[in-house]
């Protein structure tokens, strides 16, 4: 081999040695979480959204704001009405500022200890199953993959609406709930009438439905000691008032409380209500 040679295979074997030399460093500094040049490299993109997991506990509320909605319709001077267009608001509102509704079996987990919740939950009802519920509110709850609860009278189911709707919403995520069989107040039955209203509310729900029905919402809001004692006789789970305020740890399991929302109720007000539970009364 000739001097020219033995000179060109050591500048080879250096060039080499360099280039390793290189790639090495680089990986380690890439490791480190750095460029090359020691500016921090960003691990995850600035705009992804913090995850809850076994890693990042939530913490719990003091309290889940329950909403309680009925028609959704333009009756401006009817506060047990809110219109779509200020339904559809309060919904983005919620998707926007990163509410989670959940169900009613969630909610009674959290009453009774549990600690398994979603960042910011909420739950959704609506009463009494009016039209509006299947023809507007449904769509919107879609789009946001949000889930809710409709208590619904037994007896009128077929009138306002069918019994195929129930269950396309309830397999949408829509829970369908017993607000009685006839809507009457049930504190001015006797025992006897009460039972009939539940138990038959229940028959039609769990048949239509294939279901086990374990919530209620009281028509009214009107209640005795005689319909807790049924509704715990015929393993009622929960059931839902209109006395204002926030379900809490502690609360009776078939006195939870909710929040009314009508045309009033408008998004400033909807934002207060979801962040205070000593929210103005109106």
């Amino acid at each position: 081999m000739t001097k020219m040679h033995k000179k060109l295979l050591c500048g080879l074997l250096l060039v080499i040695a360099g280039g390793i030399w290189y790639y090495f460093g680089l990986v380690q500094e890439m490791a480190k979480g750095q460029n090359p040049a020691g500016a921090s490299v960003s691990q995850t993109p600035a705009n992804a959204l913090p995850k809850a997991g076994p890693d990042k506990a939530v913490a719990l509320p003091a309290g889940i704001p329950v909403l309680m909605y009925h028609s959704i319709s333009n009756e401006p001077d009817n506060d047990a009405v809110i219109s779509p267009k200020l339904f559809k608001e309060q919904m983005q509102f919620l998707y926007k500022n990163q509410y989670t509704p959940i169900s009613l079996d969630q909610l009674y987990s959290y009453l009774n200890g549990g600690r398994d919740l979603p960042a910011k939950p909420v739950v959704i009802t609506f009463d009494d199953g009016y039209r509006d519920t299947y023809e507007i509110a449904y769509p919107v709850l879609k789009q946001y993959g949000f889930i809710s609860v409709l208590f619904i009278p037994a007896s009128e189911i077929g009138q306002r609406l069918s019994a195929a709707e129930l269950a396309e919403m309830k397999a949408a995520g829509m829970e369908i709930a017993s607000h009685s069989y006839t809507h009457r107040d049930l504190s001015t039955l006797s025992r006897q009438e009460q039972l009939a209203e539940i138990v038959k509310s229940k028959e039609v729900l769990d048949r239509l439905l294939s279901q086990d029905t374990r919530h209620f919402c009281y028509p009214y809001s009107g209640y005795d000691p005689a319909t807790l004692e049924i509704l715990k006789e015929k393993g009622f789970k929960l059931a839902v008032t209109t006395t204002p305020g926030w379900a809490r740890p502690g609360d009776d399991f078939l006195l939870i409380k909710r929040i009314w929302m009508g045309n009033s109720v408008d998004l400033s007000r909807f934002e207060e209500r979801l962040t205070r539970e000593n929210y103005s009364i109106l």
